[in-house]
């Protein structure tokens, strides 16, 4: 699929990745996650390839100075950067790309004067193929094994058909955690994102290299 500014094999403004690698194994932080640089580094050595930067109750001050030491010290270290939200904030501290939720202007509108990756949030069928009709570069498909407090999971089977309907790269999100990540690329997963696999993982960069090395293509 080609969008007006990349397309999914391209790498981004100011990225050194191709988004089908940027996508392999995402790391979601907050703005305090974005300052926890022992373990940022840790993980990223051991094979993160994009760090998505999600902090909804910021205003545009707070992510952007969030934002701007993120990106570039996560571009030193080769890999991509994606700014939930908030387009206007990705481009403006160059960032790879924007991940759009409920919260967000909806993708079409973006794409209209964003030249960055964009990646649309969805949990159904019907909002995987709205993602595709915007001309969105991938989405995240959300709870391939369940989150608490976040309802029932989509579970493989269900995720594989989801995949499979569409003509864009699909991320899973969602209770994944080392021991399950390569059932995620057996389901069709681009990549995976995660959270607590990483964060409160007693050895980040162990888990980096399990999580990417499961995501890692035969």
């Amino acid at each position: 699929m080609t969008t007006d500014s990349t397309t999914n094999g391209e790498t981004a403004a100011g990225g050194e990745r191709p988004l089908a690698e940027a996508l392999r194994l995402i790391y979601i932080v907050d703005r305090e996650g974005a300052r926890e640089w022992y373990r940022l580094d840790s993980v990223l050595a051991a094979g993160a390839t994009c760090l998505w930067l999600r902090a909804p109750g910021a205003t545009g001050a707070e992510l952007y100075r969030a934002a701007r030491d993120l990106v570039w010290r996560t571009h030193e270290r080769g890999a991509s950067v994606l700014i939930g939200d908030r387009a206007d904030v990705a481009l403006a501290v160059g960032a790879d790309g924007v991940q759009l939720g409920f919260r967000s202007p909806p993708a079409r509108k973006v794409r209209s004067w964003f030249p960055g990756w964009i990646g649309v949030s969805c949990h159904s069928e019907a909002e995987l193929r709205s993602a595709e009709r915007a001309s969105a570069d991938f989405a995240v498909l959300s709870p391939l094994f369940g989150v608490p407090a976040k309802g029932g999971p989509l579970g493989t089977a269900l995720f594989k058909r989801l995949t499979e309907a569409v003509d864009l790269p699909v991320v899973a999100l969602g209770g994944i955690e080392t021991e399950n990540a390569a059932e995620a690329r057996e389901a069709g997963a681009a990549g995976v994102a995660v959270i607590r696999a990483l964060r409160d993982a007693e050895d980040p960069e162990e888990a980096g290299r399990q999580l990417g090395g499961a995501m890692t293509p035969r």
